[in-house]
């Protein structure tokens, strides 16, 4: 079993969690999830299965589209509706005023993490720092927002927005920034992944549905990289290409898809010149 399975995440369940159902119903020992999700969080959770592992770090970094939910006026110490409330009372933005101070969120920004995050400071969790009453201080990252725009005013505190972002991007800052651009305090009460890469929230299963259909919902580790180009050496660069020996590269960035007799070998790049099979997926096919 080599691929991966588009799961359609419920609150209240870890990524974590996800993986270890998914272990048990697939008998699959390497099965792991293509970028966290916050537990009061839904939607899209694409998961690596056996050699689909793989490609992790390929594929965590796409874009990734949501649907938050946005309040306004008070905040929390998580940034979401399961913390403990900090602040209230504070004014509540007209929807002109949060779609305009939306402009200002469109492109490369830097961005600070939530205290109450998985990053590691010193190596130790932030959030296990920040539950202990420890002093937390991260450092800006830089992110890039896409597009984001404002799709309604839920009620009368709170407003929903789209973004479609990088990865490593956390809405429950933009939920803070964003509130702060117009002049008040607010948190992310509610979000749903609409899209990670090539994963869709159409064409994503419950865990209730891959308990009954187990392996069938299994896509091709070819899946997401239909869109890679293909690049095919020719014949005589076989023997070099499958014994690792160096061999010029003919394209100058990116990754493609290398085959040679019409073999995949796997995810190319040019480093220095020469190929380098960075992810190796022959053996895959081979099994």
């Amino acid at each position: 079993m080599n691929g991966f399975i588009n799961v359609l995440k419920p609150v209240g369940a870890t990524a974590s969690d996800v993986v270890v159902c998914l272990k048990h119903v697939l008998h699959q020992k390497k099965v792991g999830h293509l970028g966290t999700l916050d537990p009061g969080a839904s939607g899209v959770l694409p998961v690596a299965i056996g050699q689909g592992t793989k490609l992790f770090n390929f594929l965590t970094n796409k874009v990734k589209y949501y649907r938050a939910f946005f309040t306004f006026g008070k905040t929390t110490d998580t940034l979401d509706s399961y913390g403990e409330i900090l602040d209230q009372g504070k004014p509540i933005p007209t929807e002109s005023d949060v779609a305009n101070a939306l402009k200002s969120f469109v492109g490369e920004l830097d961005q600070v993490p939530p205290i109450y995050s998985a990053i590691s400071v010193g190596g130790v969790r932030a959030y296990k720092l920040a539950r202990n009453g420890d002093n937390v201080e991260l450092k800006t990252r830089k992110v890039t927002v896409y597009d984001i725009s404002l799709i309604k005013q839920h009620s009368a505190d709170t407003f929903v927005v789209d973004i479609k972002c990088s990865g490593g991007t956390y809405i429950r800052s933009l939920a803070r920034d964003i509130a702060k651009a117009c002049g008040t305090i607010g948190y992310m009460s509610a979000l749903i992944r609409l899209q990670s890469g090539c994963f869709d929230i159409e064409h994503a299963y419950t865990l209730d549905e891959i308990r009954q259909l187990k392996e069938k919902c299994i896509v091709d580790v070819m899946y997401p990289l239909q869109d890679v180009e293909e690049y095919h050496f020719d014949d005589k660069c076989f023997d070099d290409i499958n014994f690792g020996r160096k061999i010029k590269c003919p394209f100058d960035y990116g990754y493609k898809k290398i085959y040679c007799k019409g073999i995949f070998f796997g995810l190319g790049k040019n480093q220095d010149g020469y190929l380098k099979i960075e992810y190796y997926l022959k053996n895959i096919f081979e099994e």
